[in-house]
């Protein structure tokens, strides 16, 4: 995974690429020298992903199953968890340290009650610590030690003598089928009024914490410290950005329009700096838009004249600048499907296609009237608008 990461390579098409026995560019959705598409790699590197996820975050193989398989109708839900267990068990196999981790993370809290991240901060999972079975005296439990002629044993009549509760953990942690164990917790409570408590609920939901723990503290620390690098970088505060929010590792920021690109590389180095501490160089990428969930800045098609306006023959980028424009104006464009049935990719799928259509046309007339314009002046006038928001 080191290697992966020190050659920026996709880490999951690295881990689909030796669980699969197939080579790293036939776990990329799309061929490195073609371009073209490839359905299979795109499943392997998926399928490899959602299993490295899933150990993660702690999830049981039927429910990883379910991740994996969930839309297949020809399969049962055994068979999707057999099939499952196959990729898991693939993963692991190519990657044993990462088995060792799961297996030293858990370790580590059974035997302290916590785990720690890369930075040594404590995440308690008391739980971990909890006994598979724990035994209680209910209200007509009687103590076979209790003495009517010692007055000092009556001070211990409510407890399970220790040698009993040792005898009965014994003898529950030999037991191989839940059947046995349900039928003796039913027994212990009629006849010898003894109270079972079942941990194992507790203890492997605790048990899936620890790796996840592990993993998202350590992650979170990288944004803490990112956040304080950008906060006092001088030369970011210079150009009047401004940390908004940290939304788990990203961090939403904002800068005038016109320091966008320094902004953006001193944003992805100082990010990318607060893992100096790994044995590989980590990457950020920045995305800047005009608002949150909004097209890519600057605009990348041709802007059309200002007599292209309503003009259905313009060329296919134009159309896009227009269209790339109303939907930054929160217009809802109408979303044209693939004629292969593809799924929609990039702006595309958000209506900013290059084709032309009634809904099209119905906008850019609806946005001419709404601000009292002439044809003419809707280029100019949208393009200011969405650029600097200017109340007209």
């Amino acid at each position: 995974m080191i290697e992966a990461f020190k050659n920026n390579k996709d880490i999951y098409a690295t881990i689909a690429a030796l669980s699969f026995n197939s080579t790293y560019e036939e776990c990329l959705e799309f061929n490195p020298i073609t371009g073209a598409n490839q359905p299979e790699g795109k499943e392997r590197r998926s399928n490899a992903k959602k299993v490295v996820l899933g150990i993660t975050y702690g999830m049981s193989i039927p429910s990883l199953g379910e991740q994996v398989f969930g839309g297949r109708t020809d399969m049962t839900d055994d068979e999707k968890t057999k099939a499952a267990q196959k990729i898991y068990d693939a993963v692991l196999a190519a990657f044993p340290n990462l088995r060792a981790f799961m297996i030293h993370a858990q370790a580590q809290a059974t035997k302290y009650g916590y785990v720690e991240t890369i930075l040594g901060r404590r995440r308690h999972i008391p739980d971990m610590q909890l006994p598979r079975y724990q035994f209680q005296a209910t209200k007509k439990y009687v103590n076979p030690d209790i003495d009517p002629l010692d007055p000092e044993t009556l001070k211990n009549k409510n407890e399970i003598p220790e040698r009993i509760v040792k005898q009965l953990e014994k003898e529950f942690a030999n037991y191989k089928h839940m059947g046995h164990v349900y039928k003796r917790i039913k027994e212990l409570d009629e006849k010898e009024h003894i109270k079972v408590i079942v941990n194992n609920k507790k203890i492997n939901d605790a048990s899936r914490k620890t790796v996840n723990s592990i993993v998202q503290g350590s992650a979170a620390e990288l944004t803490k410290i990112a956040i304080l690098k950008v906060f006092n970088d001088p030369e970011w505060n210079a150009l009047g950005g401004r940390v908004l929010l940290p939304v788990h590792d990203e961090l939403i920021a904002e800068i005038p329009i016109d320091n966008y690109d320094k902004g953006e590389q001193i944003l992805s180095r100082l990010m990318s700096e607060a893992g100096s501490f790994f044995p590989f160089t980590i990457s950020c990428d920045v995305t800047t838009t005009h608002r949150w969930y909004g097209l890519s800045y600057p605009c990348e098609y041709e802007e059309p004249s200002v007599d292209d306006v309503l003009d259905e023959n313009l060329p296919s980028s134009k159309i896009s600048w227009i269209q790339y424009h109303l939907f930054e104006m929160e217009y809802e464009l109408p979303i044209i499907p693939n004629a292969d049935g593809s799924k929609l990719e990039g702006d595309a799928a958000l209506g900013v296609n290059g084709i032309w259509s009634e809904a099209l046309n119905n906008y850019i007339c609806d946005y001419i009237n709404k601000y009292q314009l002439e044809s003419k002046d809707f280029i100019h006038h949208i393009k200011d608008k969405v650029i600097h928001d200017l109340q007209i």
